[in-house]
């Protein structure tokens, strides 16, 4: 068995780890150890947790499920990023700051476009469990693809979800999970190609 260690931003995204991948990795012999951050308002806080998972040396990789939503505004790099990139270039310019800041080869930095959310809108037919019209969120895929739905406070997907379905707010880690498992792994490795390439990496940098 190889041990990974993934700095995830919360209750969502540690149950994500738990019930969505680990089974997928553990048939691969990887298991995957959630640690929840203890909070995302500065880089400092996420940088002293990544050094620290890094010292156990049982551990073969030390990896980051943050919402690129979140990020503090002191991230490596962040205020050099140019408006004229796209998402995937922003995303990429910043995992790559975060990499040679911490500067160690164990270290795989991922930042999920734009939040955990995203995830979802990888098959909106999930969304009927939670509301009768799923019309609004069709929509949105007509012309979005899951990770490019945008990060502003009023269209990040946590948002647009909240707006349609008020009651998400309160039970993220509950419904978001009964939601992944209904879209299952696969449709979003397909359906979001930078959280695809995470996952590959994992697999590639253990073999």
């Amino acid at each position: 068995m190889k041990f990974v260690y993934i700095l995830v931003e919360g209750e969502t995204e540690e149950k994500f780890v738990k019930d969505i991948l680990n089974p997928y990795f553990e048939k691969k012999e990887i298991y995957l150890t959630p640690v929840r951050l203890r909070g995302v308002s500065k880089y400092s806080i996420i940088e002293k947790e990544v050094k620290s998972l890094l010292k156990n040396k049982s551990f073969l990789l030390v990896t980051t499920m943050i919402d690129l939503y979140a990020c503090p505004s002191d991230m490596p790099k962040k205020a050099e990023i140019n408006q004229d990139m796209n998402y995937i270039q922003k995303v990429i310019f910043l995992e790559n700051a975060f990499s040679e800041d911490i500067n160690h080869e164990k270290f795989l930095p991922y930042l999920q476009l734009h939040e955990f959310e995203a995830l979802l809108f990888s098959d909106v037919s999930c969304f009927s469990l939670l509301s009768r019209d799923i019309s609004y969120f069709q929509d949105i895929v007509r012309t979005k693809e899951p990770e490019e739905i945008n990060d502003s406070p009023d269209t990040a997907p946590s948002k647009r979800i909240i707006q349609k379905i008020p009651e998400y707010k309160f039970t993220k880690p509950t419904n978001g999970i009964i939601l992944a498992k209904k879209i299952g792994l696969e449709n979003m490795r397909v359906k979001c190609p930078h959280f695809n390439s995470w996952i590959e990496s994992i697999e590639n940098l253990t073999s």
